[in-house]
């Protein structure tokens, strides 16, 4: 009997030693886990089996968020010095308008996703300003030179492509620290920092987060690079230099295209330009046909309206227009004039003579 109970104590006893082994070995499993996190399954680091494009991404994302911040601050720095200079019209009605019209256009364009803001200025010179960021400013002499919305939304859809296509925000980004200081520092016009963008500006040292996000952007520039000196090159290019015959001629081809595309009538620019033409006393076709320099260059720079100084001729823009109009064959497309509602809103300017009915076809340009 004693023999039987040693026997199966013994027997009780090895069990027990082989459960606590078999569930003991987990455990010391888990804690060498815990221990050794660095290591992967089979002692492998995660962080090589983690996808190669992912890091990557992550950085062209944050490029791009920073990038898109950098252009809003000198877009907005750009447009509160060209609104403290000029004044913003007070017509919280033509500014909708113009806003409806820019915005439809906008849809209709290549970014369709992006914000566009437009605003009215006062000037009786025929222009319009597209600043980085999507702030885009027409004048009054532009409103009042258009005969129709699709004069007005051709001359939008330039603005909107040149926004779209960064021309400024690139042209800014391949001058060195010491070009920015330079050119802005010609431009003596608008050099005062209006007190709207000083109440704005947050307090923040010169060597700024988006000074140093700036010199990502601008080869040659040194961290501490003041995001100012940008704007005031961006408004010396806009009002004196201009971007270049290249980009003005894309804009021309890229607004026509979206202002097409948004259902106005196709010569809408073409017209709009030629009717510049005949107003400083060039005859009809004058604008339709390709001038030399010496016919062309009628005015003498001092007396250039900054539309003139930064922008190709009338006729070599008309020709670059009409090879786009005829690539999209647009004399097989009806598009709408808008004129009734335009010449609506027209009329709320003051000193502006209403325009009989038959003026606009009157003044029909761009014929093939």
């Amino acid at each position: 009997m004693l023999m039987k109970k040693r026997a199966l104590a013994c027997l009780f006893l090895g069990l027990s030693s082989i459960v606590s082994v078999t569930c003991s070995t987990p455990k010391d499993e888990t804690k060498e886990k815990v221990e050794n996190p660095e290591k992967g399954e089979g002692g492998s680091d995660p962080a090589a089996a983690a996808p190669a494009g992912e890091p990557k991404l992550q950085t062209e994302a944050q490029k791009k968020l920073d990038e898109a911040k950098a252009e809003m601050e000198i877009g907005r720095n750009m447009a509160g010095r060209l609104i403290k200079f000029y004044g913003a019209y007070p017509d919280e009605k033509l500014v909708r308008y113009v806003n409806e019209v820019g915005n439809l256009v906008a849809r209709y364009s290549d970014y369709p996703d992006r914000r566009f803001m437009f605003e009215v200025y006062y000037s009786d010179e025929v222009n319009a300003f597209a600043c980085p960021g999507g702030y885009i400013l027409v004048s009054l002499g532009a409103i009042k030179n258009a005969n129709n919305e699709a004069e007005l939304a051709a001359v939008l859809g330039h603005e909107i492509a040149h926004v779209g296509k960064k021309h400024m925000f690139n042209t800014l980004a391949k001058m060195t620290e010491e070009d920015l200081k330079k050119t802005g520092d010609e431009n003596s016009k608008f050099k005062a920092l209006p007190e709207e963008v000083k109440v704005r500006k947050r307090p923040e040292p010169v060597e700024s987060e988006v000074g140093s996000l700036m010199a990502r952007y601008l080869s040659g520039a040194s961290a501490g690079l003041n995001i100012l000196q940008a704007a005031k090159a961006g408004m010396s290019l806009i009002t004196e230099k201009g971007l270049g015959a290249d980009l003005e001629y894309e804009a021309d081809r890229e607004g026509t295209r979206f202002a097409i595309n948004s259902g106005y009538y196709s010569k809408g620019l073409i017209n709009f330009l030629c009717r510049l033409e005949t107003n400083r006393g060039h005859d009809a076709n004058y604008c339709l046909q390709k001038q030399n320099e010496k016919v062309a260059g009628v005015a003498e720079a001092k007396n250039q309206s900054i539309l003139e100084k930064t922008h190709p001729s009338v006729p070599d823009r008309v020709i670059n227009i009409k090879a786009v109009l005829k690539a999209m064959k647009t004399n097989e497309a009806i598009g709408a004039k808008g004129r009734k509602r335009y010449l609506a809103i027209k009329e709320r300017i003051k000193g502006v003579v209403p325009v009989k009915e038959n003026d606009d076809d009157a003044s029909e340009q761009g014929k093939d």
